[in-house]
């Protein structure tokens, strides 16, 4: 018996993570209570606290360490094996090493980050009429929002081609992710998180060929952000991936509390990406339905406004590159795209990688009053 609990204790944490992964999406309430605002807050707060205090990505360096450390431990093991008088042994030593390693990692994948994808939805928890809004009403919500966008940049500083630059350096302005949140928490308490710091990539060139732009790694409860984009992006994608640091697993959620942290920012720059992305996804919606709607709405745009948004298609062109793959080119982009589309499709989201344009039924709900 000793042996068998010896020769499967490792599996453990992997059998708890198939549970939570099969079980909580049948228990809402006892996810949100239980594991997003319990299990969840206890274990990310306080690494994210420690990891906020190291200025550099923790997870860049991961990456760029990966592959050495992979050799090296390859390496390692051939050496081993040579010395071992019980090659058997040893191997399966390793193997259980490695079983034990992968099995854990499931385990605090699942609690922190993977059940967050089971707990109330956002416009449940803030009380959100997400019903189906009419045309008109979503051009009367491009409108408002062109509206703050130019209101904020009045504040801003520009370049010599009419696009916002930052007045600070990237590290300061990535601390001040948290200004719009703070003004939430008092009326939302489950957005509550101490980790302060939002990370810049130092590799955002090369990464801008995934056409990624940020990204939450749940290990080290870090936000990245990549930083090789127009500078009014920047802000409302550290706000994106800071509301996965609060608990939020959806995209279309955490690009509805960008927008809603953003605007409620005492940083200008950060009014202005909120306003600006929020308009960007609604003018797109608005031109899947109808293209006269949509001039109207584009017409709204300041030059300046035009500008940032031209810039932000040129960073997307010129960072567009194709691989062969036999016969057949492949963008890196699309293959990224295809991998993220993946991976949110197996935490039960159906339309995958579509689901950060669904922010627009939350940006209107959040309209829905006031206008």
């Amino acid at each position: 018996m000793k042996k068998f609990i010896k020769a499967v204790w490792i599996f453990i944490p992997l059998i708890l993570a198939a549970a939570m992964y099969f079980i909580l999406p049948y228990f809402p309430a006892f996810t949100e209570y239980v594991c997003s605002r319990g299990l969840f807050k206890m274990i990310t707060v306080p690494i994210g606290f420690v990891t906020s205090i190291i200025p550099i990505s923790l997870t860049e360096l991961l990456v760029v360490l990966a592959v050495p450390l992979v050799i090296f431990l390859i390496v390692l093991l051939i050496v081993k094996l040579k010395k071992s008088k019980k090659r058997g042994k040893t191997l399966l030593g390793a193997g259980r090493f490695l079983c034990g390693f992968l099995s854990f990692a499931s385990l605090l994948y699942m609690v922190c980050h993977g059940a967050n994808y089971y707990r109330y939805p956002v416009e449940q928890i803030m009380e959100l009429d997400t019903s189906k809004k009419t045309p008109e009403f979503l051009l009367a919500v491009c409108g408002e929002l062109a509206k703050g966008a130019a209101e904020a940049h009045k504040e801003l500083e520009t370049d010599e081609n009419g696009c916002m630059r930052f007045s600070e350096s990237i590290y300061k302005e990535l601390t001040r992710t948290g200004s719009g949140y703070d003004k939430l928490v008092g009326e939302y308490p489950f957005l509550w998180t101490a980790i302060w710091r939002q990370k810049p990539v130092m590799l955002s060139e090369p990464w801008s060929y995934t056409h990624i732009t940020g990204m939450y790694f749940p290990f080290f409860a870090e936000c990245n952000v990549n930083t090789a984009q127009p500078d009014f992006s920047i802000p409302y994608t550290a706000a994106h991936e800071s509301a996965h640091s609060r608990g939020i697993a959806f995209e279309n959620e955490c690009n509805f509390l960008a927008f809603l942290s953003c605007i409620n920012s005492e940083y200008p720059e950060f009014r202005y990406s909120g306003y600006m992305q929020a308009f960007k996804y609604c003018s797109n919606a608005l031109f899947s339905y109808d293209i006269d709607m949509w001039r109207q709405a584009y017409d709204m745009l300041t030059p300046e406004m035009v500008a940032d948004f031209n810039a932000e298609n040129k960073y997307i062109r010129d960072h567009e590159v194709e691989v062969k793959v036999g016969n057949t080119s492949v963008s890196v982009s699309e293959v990224s795209s295809s991998v993220n589309d993946s991976f949110i499709k197996v935490q039960g989201v159906a339309d995958g990688g579509l689901s950060y344009g669904r922010v627009t039924e939350l940006i209107l709900a959040y309209y829905a009053d006031k206008l």
